[in-house]
């Protein structure tokens, strides 16, 4: 066997498995919200003390994704991705033992505490250990992962708790998990970083973290990027939580019909990330393929603002803009590693990912403040003003991707 076809089969199987776990790291981010109905009756409840428990489960992660890279360039990715199944998949294992709503909380941190550690981690062990040829379409798959993770959430956990209740559906996500990470224990070592790579310091000067740290807050193309993904997220956080209210208060469109629109749009995003990886790898000008993207899924979403069209058209336009949205996101990844410091990827992937749980905690509060003033068509108008400014930060980026 070839040296090329080894490569190519390690590779495959370190994009799986990291892949598998971003699948079940979104798969565990939304799996309570589904279960709000029962979780309501059961302990007698409001839907804001439900909330609060997502809120507090990003606020965690937020803060804590921020500076968990700095473990990830010492511990190694594989051994904090390991953590972070185990963590999420424990906390919703407990969930379903629950008796009382105060219970969800502490175990909201627990999980939270698991998915902090997914984006640093993923990405720099993608970053070290496959081929710079494949890495668009490796980060294409990774985003890939998580938006199925999405999409089979609820169907799992409603599939399960319509038949034996809400505790065996949370419980049977919680082996699912477990298994999955027993499998990704067994692959190990394809996931390790040698620690010269991890930290790389000979070529650092044994630079302390806390100084590398500075060095990133103050890096003014990562401090783009992390307020790219702050309004992205907010965007994305906007569409899910009041597109459908958008829909029917526009066009008195039934409910059915306006939740089509936010089930194209991440059908969308899954096909135009695999698209994405495959045109980042071929075309090598990540800058251009993100901005021209980003701008196409600006100006439609400002169509669908702006103009009176039919439901039809309207769930038709989302579509493409969640494959454009998709197309950008390999592109991106591309240059925030470019733009990463030499040893420190693990850190930089932390910070910059951590606006994606700034944006999703201010995205909706701004989105919903809108929607109580009557501003109905802004939810629409909105997101494309947030991709229109994400194109600025890309350029921004890329000047450090060049550097």
């Amino acid at each position: 066997m070839t040296a090329p076809q080894i490569a190519g089969r390690s590779d495959a199987l370190v994009i799986g498995l990291v892949s598998l776990a971003h699948l079940l790291s979104h798969f565990y981010q939304v799996i309570l919200g589904p279960l709000f109905p029962l979780l309501k009756v059961e302990f007698g409840v409001s839907y804001t003390a439900l909330g609060f428990i997502i809120s507090m489960f990003y606020g965690v992660s937020g803060v804590c994704q921020a500076f968990v890279g700095i473990l990830v360039d010492r511990c190694g990715g594989d051994r904090l991705m390991l953590f972070g199944i185990v963590a999420m998949a424990s906390a919703v294992l407990l969930m379903s033992f629950a008796p009382a709503y105060w219970v969800f909380l502490p175990l909201a941190v627990l999980a939270a505490l698991g998915n902090c550690v997914f984006h640093p981690a993923d990405l720099s062990i993608l970053s070290a250990k496959v081929d710079p040829s494949r890495l668009g379409r490796a980060f294409g798959l990774h985003g890939f992962g998580g938006t199925c993770g999405y999409f089979l959430s609820p169907v799992v956990i409603l599939g399960v708790a319509s038949v034996a209740g809400w505790r065996a559906g949370l419980a049977f996500a919680a082996v699912l998990g477990l298994a999955a990470a027993l499998l990704i224990f067994r692959h190990r070592h394809a996931l390790a970083i040698p620690r010269q790579t991890t930290y790389e310091r000979r070529e650092n000067g044994d630079q302390s973290d806390i100084a590398s740290y500075k060095g990133l807050i103050t890096n003014g193309p990562l401090v783009s990027a992390f307020f790219y993904f702050a309004l992205v997220a907010g965007a994305l956080a906007g569409l899910q939580s009041f597109s459908v209210g958008a829909f029917v208060e526009i066009y008195s469109a039934p409910i059915y019909q306006a939740a089509a629109g936010i089930t194209v749009y991440l059908g969308g995003v899954a096909v135009g990330i695999l698209f994405g990886g495959e045109l980042a790898d071929r075309l090598r000008y990540p800058t251009a393929i993100a901005c021209t993207s980003l701008t196409l899924a600006a100006i439609i979403m400002a169509c669908i603002g702006w103009f009176d069209l039919s439901m039809t058209v309207n769930i038709g336009l989302l579509a493409i803009i969640g494959f454009c949205s998709g197309v950008s996101q390999p592109s991106r990844d591309i240059l925030v590693k470019s733009a990463a410091p030499a040893g420190a990827s693990g850190k930089t992937f932390g910070f910059v990912y951590s606006g994606l749980d700034f944006g999703g905690a201010i995205g909706p509060i701004a989105f919903g403040w809108l929607m109580d003033g009557g501003h109905h068509r802004w939810v629409f108008l909105g997101t494309a003003l947030l991709f229109a400014i994400s194109v600025i930060t890309v350029l921004q980026l890329s000047k450090g991707s060049r550097q």
